[in-house]
């Protein structure tokens, strides 16, 4: 058999097969997306998107790292902030002006970033401890009320937030 006819017949053959594995592909991830949207956002894993978090919250001082998780059925939101040594100051002379601040030991969720979850370990107990303000200037409706805890030796701030 000749090569241009060997690839006449087959180019179809090789279409076909192609087109279907791309439409099978397409209906499962479809069912599975489907299957997701069913699943609470709580188990969702945690969203890194400082733009998301922002249209959530007010962020009086851009942070350089986030991981958030919002829980809509509870109504809370949980965020994990890593600011740079210059703004974490600035943020830090901006809470300040909310409330007295209160020492808090806060439990390190499996979601938080490795260094926050290497420091809870360091304690045996799974928690890191920090400096608690209230969290006014984060606030933006339906979140109501909340703490922003500054971990101690660290840039990290975490933002717990509720309606």
């Amino acid at each position: 058999m000749r090569p241009s006819l060997l690839a006449a017949l087959l180019t179809p053959l090789i279409l076909i097969a192609t087109f279907t594995n791309c439409s099978s592909t397409g209906s499962n991830t479809a069912v599975n997306g489907a299957g997701a949207n069913t699943s609470t956002a709580a188990n969702a894993g945690p969203h890194d998107n400082v733009e998301e978090l922002a249209m959530l919250v007010k962020l009086p001082v851009e942070p350089e790292e986030v991981a958030w998780k919002e829980n809509p059925a509870q109504k809370k939101l949980v965020a994990v902030l890593r600011f740079s040594p210059e703004n974490a100051g600035k943020l830090v002379a901006e809470i300040e002006r909310t409330g007295q601040p209160t020492v808090e030991t806060l439990p390190v969720e499996s979601w938080y970033p490795a260094e926050l979850v290497a420091q809870g370990e360091l304690t045996g107990e799974s928690t890191v401890t920090g400096t608690s303000f209230p969290a006014e200037s984060f606030l933006n409706p339906p979140y109501t009320k909340g703490k922003i805890t500054r971990v101690e030796n660290t840039d990290y701030f975490i933002l717990q937030i509720s309606s």
